[in-house]
């Protein structure tokens, strides 16, 4: 990052400058203003870690469309969050192609295996019924914005392990 890139502007708001002209020049890329709306809240909450309402309202005026359509598509997406939240978000794919895999065991593991983590409130496992993308590789989870896919019994142990700091995995 250069120096001054991510100052805030003079009473422009909660967003940095090299964020407010990050979603300026994405907006300009789309036809239709509002098709940029979801990226924009997207590296709003990159920069900021959650979306409060006066981070969506600068990013709906930013965007060009009213706070109302901001806060509904904040309120709908799992992967954007309007309350501060713990430092990592598990989030486990739980469609048809994810469950038929195991994704229902993968979050009792997961819930189990990280289990001081989520107690001490650093780390959340959650369920979605929001498609990822990644069907060919189910089971999959969400880790941040980082993919972890085919996780199979093997690959969830090290997935814990390295959630939890353990050099194994095994938390018993």
């Amino acid at each position: 990052m250069t120096e001054g890139s991510g100052a805030r502007g003079q009473g422009s708001g909660v967003l940095s400058d090299r964020t407010r002209a990050s979603i300026a020049a994405l907006v300009a890329l789309y036809p239709e203003r509002r098709t940029a709306l979801l990226p924009a809240l997207k590296m709003a909450q990159a920069e900021v870690g959650y979306l409060p309402p006066e981070v969506i309202a600068e990013t709906a005026d930013l965007v060009g469309v009213p706070h109302s359509a901001a806060l509904e598509l904040a309120v709908f997406y799992t992967m954007l969050h309007t309350e501060p939240g713990p430092e990592t978000r598990v989030v486990v794919c739980a469609q048809l192609p994810c469950a038929l895999r195991g994704a229902e065991g993968l979050i009792r593991d997961l819930r189990s295996g990280l289990a001081t983590r989520i107690a001490d409130g650093s780390l959340e496992v959650e369920r979605t019924s929001e498609c990822f993308g990644a069907c060919h590789r189910a089971p999959m989870a969400r880790v941040g914005e980082v993919y972890r896919e085919n996780l199979d019994a093997t690959a969830r142990q090290q997935l814990i392990g390295e959630l939890s700091g353990s050099t194994n995995g095994r938390t018993h």
